[in-house]
Protein backbone atom coordinates (compact mmCIF):
# COMPACT_ATOMS: atom_id res chain seq x y z
CA UNK A 1 0.00 0.00 0.00
CA UNK A 2 1.18 3.32 -0.67
CA UNK A 3 2.32 5.29 2.55
CA UNK A 4 2.25 8.95 2.05
CA UNK A 5 1.73 12.39 4.36
CA UNK A 6 -0.02 13.69 1.46
CA UNK A 7 -4.35 13.87 1.61
CA UNK A 8 -4.98 10.90 -0.92
CA UNK A 9 -7.40 11.80 -3.67
CA UNK A 10 -10.85 11.16 -4.04
CA UNK A 11 -11.69 9.30 -7.22
CA UNK A 12 -14.96 8.64 -9.27
CA UNK A 13 -15.40 5.90 -11.70
CA UNK A 14 -18.62 5.85 -14.19
CA UNK A 15 -18.60 2.36 -14.97
CA UNK A 16 -18.76 -0.32 -13.03
CA UNK A 17 -17.20 -3.18 -16.04
CA UNK A 18 -13.52 -4.37 -16.30
CA UNK A 19 -11.52 -1.28 -17.12
CA UNK A 20 -13.48 0.52 -13.79
CA UNK A 21 -13.16 -2.42 -11.40
CA UNK A 22 -9.23 -3.45 -12.03
CA UNK A 23 -9.00 0.38 -11.17
CA UNK A 24 -10.92 0.64 -8.69
CA UNK A 25 -8.76 -2.22 -7.12
CA UNK A 26 -5.08 -0.97 -8.10
CA UNK A 27 -6.09 3.01 -6.75
CA UNK A 28 -8.03 1.31 -3.44
CA UNK A 29 -4.74 -0.71 -2.68
CA UNK A 30 -3.04 1.89 -2.79
CA UNK A 31 -5.50 4.29 -0.39
CA UNK A 32 -7.46 6.28 -2.78
CA UNK A 33 -10.73 7.39 -1.78
CA UNK A 34 -12.73 5.69 -4.56
CA UNK A 35 -16.47 5.75 -5.85
CA UNK A 36 -17.46 3.88 -9.27
CA UNK A 37 -20.88 4.47 -10.36
CA UNK A 38 -22.90 2.04 -12.20
CA UNK A 39 -26.26 2.64 -14.07
CA UNK A 40 -27.07 -0.87 -14.07
CA UNK A 41 -28.99 -1.74 -10.84
CA UNK A 42 -27.39 -5.31 -10.18
CA UNK A 43 -24.10 -6.02 -10.09
CA UNK A 44 -24.27 -8.68 -12.16
CA UNK A 45 -24.56 -7.84 -15.72
CA UNK A 46 -25.01 -9.18 -18.55
CA UNK A 47 -22.74 -10.46 -21.34
CA UNK A 48 -21.04 -13.21 -23.44
CA UNK A 49 -17.77 -14.85 -23.77
CA UNK A 50 -14.15 -12.61 -23.70
CA UNK A 51 -11.49 -13.64 -23.38
CA UNK A 52 -8.36 -12.77 -21.00
CA UNK A 53 -5.11 -12.78 -23.14
CA UNK A 54 -1.39 -11.11 -23.14
CA UNK A 55 -0.49 -8.85 -20.06
CA UNK A 56 -3.93 -8.92 -18.76
CA UNK A 57 -3.04 -12.44 -17.79
CA UNK A 58 -0.08 -10.84 -15.52
CA UNK A 59 -2.03 -8.36 -14.03
CA UNK A 60 -4.86 -10.72 -12.80
CA UNK A 61 -2.51 -13.02 -11.74
CA UNK A 62 -0.68 -10.05 -9.20
CA UNK A 63 -4.86 -9.34 -8.27
CA UNK A 64 -4.51 -12.77 -6.87
CA UNK A 65 -7.40 -14.12 -9.57
CA UNK A 66 -5.96 -16.13 -11.46
CA UNK A 67 -7.09 -19.59 -10.40
CA UNK A 68 -10.51 -18.16 -9.95
CA UNK A 69 -10.84 -16.78 -13.15
CA UNK A 70 -9.56 -20.37 -14.56
CA UNK A 71 -12.08 -22.47 -12.14
CA UNK A 72 -14.96 -20.49 -14.24
CA UNK A 73 -13.65 -20.68 -17.83
CA UNK A 74 -15.86 -22.02 -20.61
CA UNK A 75 -13.88 -25.30 -21.46
CA UNK A 76 -13.84 -24.21 -24.95
CA UNK A 77 -11.95 -27.19 -26.91
CA UNK A 78 -11.45 -24.64 -30.54
CA UNK A 79 -13.54 -23.76 -33.76
CA UNK A 80 -15.10 -25.66 -36.04
CA UNK A 81 -16.28 -24.71 -39.52
CA UNK A 82 -19.71 -25.99 -40.85
CA UNK A 83 -21.57 -25.63 -43.77
CA UNK A 84 -25.03 -25.41 -44.74
CA UNK A 85 -25.86 -29.13 -43.84
CA UNK A 86 -23.99 -28.39 -40.48
CA UNK A 87 -20.81 -30.32 -41.87
CA UNK A 88 -17.57 -29.55 -40.35
CA UNK A 89 -14.98 -28.74 -43.63
CA UNK A 90 -12.52 -27.09 -41.19
CA UNK A 91 -11.08 -27.26 -37.43
CA UNK A 92 -8.49 -24.93 -35.05
CA UNK A 93 -7.98 -25.96 -31.92
CA UNK A 94 -7.62 -23.68 -28.94
CA UNK A 95 -5.24 -20.69 -29.78
CA UNK A 96 -4.63 -20.98 -33.57
CA UNK A 97 -6.58 -18.43 -34.79
CA UNK A 98 -7.41 -16.07 -32.29
CA UNK A 99 -11.23 -16.75 -32.24
CA UNK A 100 -10.84 -19.37 -29.70
CA UNK A 101 -8.61 -19.00 -26.84
CA UNK A 102 -7.07 -20.57 -23.34
CA UNK A 103 -8.81 -18.64 -21.30
CA UNK A 104 -12.27 -17.75 -21.99
CA UNK A 105 -14.87 -17.14 -19.56
CA UNK A 106 -18.25 -15.02 -19.57
CA UNK A 107 -18.01 -11.08 -19.30
CA UNK A 108 -20.94 -11.56 -15.59
CA UNK A 109 -18.17 -14.45 -14.45
CA UNK A 110 -15.18 -12.13 -15.11
CA UNK A 111 -16.38 -8.93 -13.69
CA UNK A 112 -17.96 -10.51 -10.28
CA UNK A 113 -14.85 -11.58 -9.57
CA UNK A 114 -12.79 -8.16 -10.03
CA UNK A 115 -15.92 -6.77 -8.61
CA UNK A 116 -15.54 -8.74 -5.22
CA UNK A 117 -11.76 -8.03 -5.28
CA UNK A 118 -12.22 -4.23 -5.56
CA UNK A 119 -15.30 -4.43 -2.99
CA UNK A 120 -13.05 -6.15 -0.20
CA UNK A 121 -11.38 -3.14 0.26
CA UNK A 122 -12.93 -0.41 2.69
CA UNK A 123 -11.88 2.63 0.77
CA UNK A 124 -13.74 1.34 -2.52
CA UNK A 125 -17.65 2.26 -2.52
CA UNK A 126 -19.95 1.08 -5.48
CA UNK A 127 -23.15 2.50 -6.18
CA UNK A 128 -25.10 0.57 -8.11
CA UNK A 129 -28.81 2.88 -10.27
CA UNK A 130 -26.09 5.83 -10.38
CA UNK A 131 -25.31 8.50 -13.47
CA UNK A 132 -23.11 11.08 -13.77
CA UNK A 133 -26.07 13.78 -15.06
CA UNK A 134 -23.36 16.87 -15.15
CA UNK A 135 -20.21 18.34 -14.42
CA UNK A 136 -18.34 21.20 -13.61
CA UNK A 137 -14.43 21.08 -13.94
CA UNK A 138 -12.41 23.35 -12.36
CA UNK A 139 -8.54 23.97 -12.27
CA UNK A 140 -8.04 21.86 -9.04
CA UNK A 141 -11.10 19.39 -8.75
CA UNK A 142 -14.59 18.28 -10.54
CA UNK A 143 -18.15 19.07 -9.35
CA UNK A 144 -20.43 16.05 -10.07
CA UNK A 145 -24.05 15.44 -10.55
CA UNK A 146 -24.99 12.19 -9.39
CA UNK A 147 -28.18 11.12 -10.21
CA UNK A 148 -29.73 7.80 -7.73
CA UNK A 149 -32.31 6.12 -9.68
CA UNK A 150 -33.39 4.20 -6.76
CA UNK A 151 -35.03 7.55 -5.07
CA UNK A 152 -35.01 9.68 -8.46
CA UNK A 153 -32.38 12.20 -6.57
CA UNK A 154 -29.39 13.98 -8.06
CA UNK A 155 -26.70 15.41 -5.37
CA UNK A 156 -23.43 17.05 -6.38
CA UNK A 157 -20.27 16.05 -5.27
CA UNK A 158 -16.59 16.80 -5.25
CA UNK A 159 -13.79 14.74 -6.45
CA UNK A 160 -10.12 15.06 -7.29
CA UNK A 161 -9.95 12.70 -10.65
CA UNK A 162 -13.11 11.55 -12.78
CA UNK A 163 -12.13 8.57 -15.03
CA UNK A 164 -15.12 7.65 -17.41
CA UNK A 165 -14.62 3.92 -18.12
CA UNK A 166 -18.93 3.53 -19.29
CA UNK A 167 -17.99 1.75 -22.75
CA UNK A 168 -17.57 2.14 -26.53
CA UNK A 169 -20.73 4.74 -26.04
CA UNK A 170 -19.80 6.32 -23.19
CA UNK A 171 -22.40 9.69 -22.20
CA UNK A 172 -19.94 10.75 -19.59
CA UNK A 173 -17.31 10.85 -22.31
CA UNK A 174 -19.45 13.57 -23.88
CA UNK A 175 -19.73 15.53 -20.62
CA UNK A 176 -16.12 15.61 -20.48
CA UNK A 177 -14.38 16.45 -23.82
CA UNK A 178 -15.27 19.59 -25.63
CA UNK A 179 -16.80 19.33 -29.23
CA UNK A 180 -13.66 19.96 -30.70
CA UNK A 181 -11.79 17.07 -29.33
CA UNK A 182 -14.80 14.41 -29.50
CA UNK A 183 -16.10 15.06 -32.85
CA UNK A 184 -16.34 12.17 -34.99
CA UNK A 185 -14.42 9.93 -32.77
CA UNK A 186 -16.60 6.86 -33.58
CA UNK A 187 -15.36 5.21 -36.23
CA UNK A 188 -18.22 2.66 -37.65
CA UNK A 189 -16.49 -0.48 -39.73
CA UNK A 190 -19.89 -1.57 -41.24
CA UNK A 191 -20.18 -4.46 -39.09
CA UNK A 192 -23.27 -5.56 -37.14
CA UNK A 193 -23.16 -8.16 -34.39
CA UNK A 194 -25.74 -9.42 -31.76
CA UNK A 195 -24.76 -11.20 -28.85
CA UNK A 196 -27.16 -13.55 -27.31
CA UNK A 197 -28.02 -16.55 -25.42
CA UNK A 198 -29.45 -19.65 -26.04
CA UNK A 199 -30.33 -22.90 -24.48
CA UNK A 200 -27.25 -25.83 -24.60
CA UNK A 201 -27.79 -28.33 -27.24
CA UNK A 202 -25.17 -31.45 -27.31
CA UNK A 203 -23.42 -30.15 -30.32
CA UNK A 204 -22.34 -26.88 -28.88
CA UNK A 205 -19.94 -28.29 -26.66
CA UNK A 206 -16.83 -28.37 -26.57
CA UNK A 207 -16.12 -26.80 -30.26
CA UNK A 208 -17.32 -23.29 -31.19
CA UNK A 209 -19.28 -23.08 -34.55
CA UNK A 210 -19.15 -21.02 -37.09
CA UNK A 211 -21.26 -20.74 -40.49
CA UNK A 212 -21.38 -18.63 -42.84
CA UNK A 213 -23.35 -17.42 -45.60
CA UNK A 214 -23.39 -15.33 -48.41
CA UNK A 215 -24.47 -11.61 -48.46
CA UNK A 216 -21.25 -11.37 -45.70
CA UNK A 217 -23.51 -12.95 -42.99
CA UNK A 218 -22.40 -15.20 -40.37
CA UNK A 219 -23.59 -17.43 -37.58
CA UNK A 220 -21.62 -19.34 -34.65
CA UNK A 221 -21.85 -20.26 -31.39
CA UNK A 222 -19.67 -20.90 -28.17
CA UNK A 223 -20.13 -23.21 -25.48
CA UNK A 224 -20.91 -21.44 -22.16
CA UNK A 225 -22.40 -23.73 -20.18
CA UNK A 226 -24.46 -27.22 -19.67
CA UNK A 227 -27.97 -25.07 -20.06
CA UNK A 228 -26.91 -22.23 -22.15
CA UNK A 229 -24.31 -21.91 -25.12
CA UNK A 230 -23.27 -18.34 -26.42
CA UNK A 231 -24.56 -17.04 -29.80
CA UNK A 232 -23.45 -14.46 -32.86
CA UNK A 233 -24.97 -13.01 -35.27
CA UNK A 234 -22.57 -11.28 -37.88
CA UNK A 235 -23.37 -9.07 -40.86
CA UNK A 236 -20.19 -7.30 -42.53
CA UNK A 237 -21.28 -5.00 -44.73
CA UNK A 238 -23.42 -1.90 -44.52
CA UNK A 239 -27.24 -2.24 -44.14
CA UNK A 240 -29.86 0.93 -43.53
CA UNK A 241 -31.85 -1.10 -41.73
CA UNK A 242 -30.11 -3.02 -39.35
CA UNK A 243 -28.12 1.00 -38.95
CA UNK A 244 -31.75 2.08 -38.15
CA UNK A 245 -32.30 -0.22 -35.56
CA UNK A 246 -29.53 0.26 -33.52
CA UNK A 247 -29.70 3.89 -33.85
CA UNK A 248 -33.71 3.37 -32.13
CA UNK A 249 -32.08 1.27 -29.33
CA UNK A 250 -35.30 -0.74 -29.53
CA UNK A 251 -34.50 -4.11 -28.81
CA UNK A 252 -37.94 -5.68 -30.75
CA UNK A 253 -36.79 -4.07 -33.76
CA UNK A 254 -33.32 -4.49 -33.76
CA UNK A 255 -34.17 -8.25 -33.49
CA UNK A 256 -36.84 -8.36 -36.22
CA UNK A 257 -34.23 -6.72 -38.27
CA UNK A 258 -32.24 -9.61 -38.10
CA UNK A 259 -34.76 -11.88 -38.45
CA UNK A 260 -35.55 -10.62 -42.08
CA UNK A 261 -31.49 -10.83 -43.02
CA UNK A 262 -31.18 -14.23 -41.65
CA UNK A 263 -34.09 -16.66 -41.09
CA UNK A 264 -34.26 -19.86 -43.16
CA UNK A 265 -30.09 -19.89 -43.73
CA UNK A 266 -28.63 -23.10 -43.64
CA UNK A 267 -26.67 -25.46 -40.53
CA UNK A 268 -28.84 -24.22 -37.48
CA UNK A 269 -29.70 -20.84 -38.31
CA UNK A 270 -33.63 -21.40 -37.35
CA UNK A 271 -32.67 -22.37 -34.13
CA UNK A 272 -30.52 -19.74 -33.60
CA UNK A 273 -33.38 -16.64 -34.40
CA UNK A 274 -36.08 -19.02 -32.33
CA UNK A 275 -33.26 -18.59 -29.70
CA UNK A 276 -32.52 -15.24 -30.01
CA UNK A 277 -36.45 -13.85 -29.91
CA UNK A 278 -36.75 -15.18 -26.62
CA UNK A 279 -33.97 -14.01 -24.84
CA UNK A 280 -33.27 -11.46 -22.49
CA UNK A 281 -29.61 -11.76 -22.82
CA UNK A 282 -29.45 -9.91 -25.70
CA UNK A 283 -27.15 -7.05 -27.34
CA UNK A 284 -27.09 -5.50 -31.07
CA UNK A 285 -24.28 -2.99 -31.95
CA UNK A 286 -22.69 -1.71 -34.72
CA UNK A 287 -19.30 -2.61 -34.36
CA UNK A 288 -17.32 0.50 -33.77
CA UNK A 289 -13.86 1.90 -32.32
CA UNK A 290 -12.95 4.71 -30.71
CA UNK A 291 -10.08 7.05 -31.94
CA UNK A 292 -9.18 10.79 -29.73
CA UNK A 293 -6.33 12.11 -30.30
CA UNK A 294 -6.42 13.20 -26.72
CA UNK A 295 -7.54 10.77 -22.92
CA UNK A 296 -8.10 13.83 -21.09
CA UNK A 297 -9.35 16.86 -20.35
CA UNK A 298 -8.24 19.16 -16.48
CA UNK A 299 -9.01 16.42 -13.83
CA UNK A 300 -11.16 14.05 -15.85
CA UNK A 301 -9.50 10.52 -17.81
CA UNK A 302 -10.88 8.05 -19.74
CA UNK A 303 -10.49 4.42 -19.91
CA UNK A 304 -10.61 1.04 -22.03
CA UNK A 305 -13.34 1.27 -24.36
CA UNK A 306 -14.40 4.70 -24.14
CA UNK A 307 -11.13 5.98 -24.84
CA UNK A 308 -9.66 3.49 -27.60
CA UNK A 309 -12.36 0.42 -28.03
CA UNK A 310 -10.64 -1.48 -30.81
CA UNK A 311 -13.68 -3.31 -30.98
CA UNK A 312 -14.18 -7.06 -30.54
CA UNK A 313 -13.32 -7.79 -34.42
CA UNK A 314 -9.42 -7.84 -32.74
CA UNK A 315 -9.91 -9.66 -29.59
CA UNK A 316 -7.79 -6.94 -27.56
CA UNK A 317 -10.62 -5.41 -25.88
CA UNK A 318 -10.49 -6.61 -22.63
CA UNK A 319 -6.82 -6.93 -22.60
CA UNK A 320 -6.80 -2.89 -23.00
CA UNK A 321 -9.73 -2.70 -20.62
CA UNK A 322 -7.30 -4.43 -17.74
CA UNK A 323 -3.61 -3.07 -18.94
CA UNK A 324 -5.31 0.65 -19.54
CA UNK A 325 -6.18 0.37 -15.99
CA UNK A 326 -3.51 -1.12 -14.04
CA UNK A 327 -1.30 1.37 -15.96
CA UNK A 328 -3.65 4.29 -14.96
CA UNK A 329 -3.63 3.51 -11.52
CA UNK A 330 0.41 3.07 -11.20
CA UNK A 331 0.89 6.83 -12.63
CA UNK A 332 -1.77 8.42 -10.24
CA UNK A 333 -0.12 6.49 -7.29
CA UNK A 334 2.95 8.03 -8.84
CA UNK A 335 1.60 11.33 -9.25
CA UNK A 336 -0.38 11.75 -6.17
CA UNK A 337 -0.16 15.83 -5.44
CA UNK A 338 -0.61 16.11 -9.72
CA UNK A 339 -3.08 14.08 -11.43
CA UNK A 340 -2.79 16.08 -15.06
CA UNK A 341 0.63 14.62 -15.30
CA UNK A 342 -0.35 10.73 -14.82
CA UNK A 343 -2.75 11.33 -17.28
CA UNK A 344 -0.03 12.38 -19.88
CA UNK A 345 2.27 9.62 -18.61
CA UNK A 346 -0.44 7.38 -18.62
CA UNK A 347 -1.26 8.56 -22.26
CA UNK A 348 2.50 8.85 -23.40
CA UNK A 349 3.62 5.41 -22.84
CA UNK A 350 0.19 3.44 -23.26
CA UNK A 351 -0.89 4.98 -26.82
CA UNK A 352 1.96 3.58 -28.89
CA UNK A 353 0.40 0.13 -27.54
CA UNK A 354 -3.00 0.82 -28.39
CA UNK A 355 -1.48 1.70 -31.95
CA UNK A 356 0.05 -1.33 -32.44
CA UNK A 357 -3.18 -3.79 -31.46
CA UNK A 358 -6.23 -1.51 -31.99
CA UNK A 359 -6.20 -2.35 -36.12
CA UNK A 360 -8.62 -4.87 -37.59
CA UNK A 361 -6.33 -7.96 -38.85
CA UNK A 362 -5.35 -8.54 -42.59
CA UNK A 363 -5.05 -4.59 -43.01
CA UNK A 364 -8.89 -4.04 -42.10
CA UNK A 365 -10.12 -6.81 -44.68
CA UNK A 366 -10.64 -9.59 -41.81
CA UNK A 367 -14.57 -9.34 -41.41
CA UNK A 368 -14.58 -9.17 -45.10
CA UNK A 369 -12.28 -11.84 -45.98
CA UNK A 370 -14.14 -14.24 -43.56
CA UNK A 371 -17.45 -13.22 -44.79
CA UNK A 372 -17.80 -13.31 -48.67
CA UNK A 373 -20.26 -11.62 -50.16
CA UNK A 374 -20.84 -14.38 -52.88
CA UNK A 375 -21.50 -18.44 -53.40
CA UNK A 376 -17.63 -18.17 -55.51
CA UNK A 377 -16.34 -16.20 -52.97
CA UNK A 378 -17.65 -18.74 -49.96
CA UNK A 379 -16.31 -21.82 -51.79
CA UNK A 380 -12.91 -20.46 -52.40
CA UNK A 381 -12.84 -19.41 -48.88
CA UNK A 382 -13.95 -22.63 -47.56
CA UNK A 383 -11.61 -24.58 -49.69
CA UNK A 384 -8.97 -22.31 -47.92
CA UNK A 385 -9.97 -22.84 -44.33
CA UNK A 386 -9.84 -26.58 -45.20
CA UNK A 387 -6.65 -26.86 -47.00
CA UNK A 388 -5.14 -24.70 -43.77
CA UNK A 389 -6.96 -26.81 -41.38
CA UNK A 390 -5.08 -29.76 -42.85
CA UNK A 391 -1.91 -28.57 -42.95
CA UNK A 392 -2.17 -26.86 -39.48
CA UNK A 393 0.32 -24.52 -39.77
CA UNK A 394 -0.25 -22.66 -36.10
CA UNK A 395 2.32 -25.51 -35.01
CA UNK A 396 5.35 -23.42 -36.36
CA UNK A 397 4.27 -19.94 -35.26
CA UNK A 398 4.23 -17.89 -32.00
CA UNK A 399 0.65 -16.45 -30.95
CA UNK A 400 0.66 -13.12 -32.80
CA UNK A 401 -2.38 -12.15 -30.47
CA UNK A 402 -0.41 -11.72 -27.44
CA UNK A 403 1.61 -8.67 -27.70
CA UNK A 404 3.82 -8.16 -24.80
CA UNK A 405 4.17 -5.07 -22.42
CA UNK A 406 6.63 -4.39 -19.68
CA UNK A 407 4.56 -3.95 -16.23
CA UNK A 408 5.35 -1.10 -14.34
CA UNK A 409 5.67 -2.17 -10.54
CA UNK A 410 3.81 -0.34 -7.44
Amino acid sequence: MHATNVAMPRVIISGAGIAGTVLAYWLGKNAFDVVVVERSMSSTQSGQIIDVEGPAQEIVTRMGLMEEIKSNVTHEAGMRFVDDSGKEFARFPVGSTGISNEIEIMRPALTRILLAAAENLPNVEFRNGCTIQGLQQTTSDVVVDIHDKANDTTSQEHFDILVAADGLRSPTRDLILPASMKASCLKSIDVYAAFFSIPAEPQDRPYANLYQATGRRGLFTKPMNEQETSAYVMHCKYDQRLHDARESRDVDRQKNAIVALYQGLGWETDRLIKGMMETKNFYFEEISQVKLNKWSHGPCVLLGDTAYCPSPLTGQGTNLAILGAYLLANKLVKNIENPVNAFEEYETEFRPYVNKVQPIPLGGYFPLLINPDTSWGLWIQRSILSWISWLQPWKYFPNIKNVPYALPDF
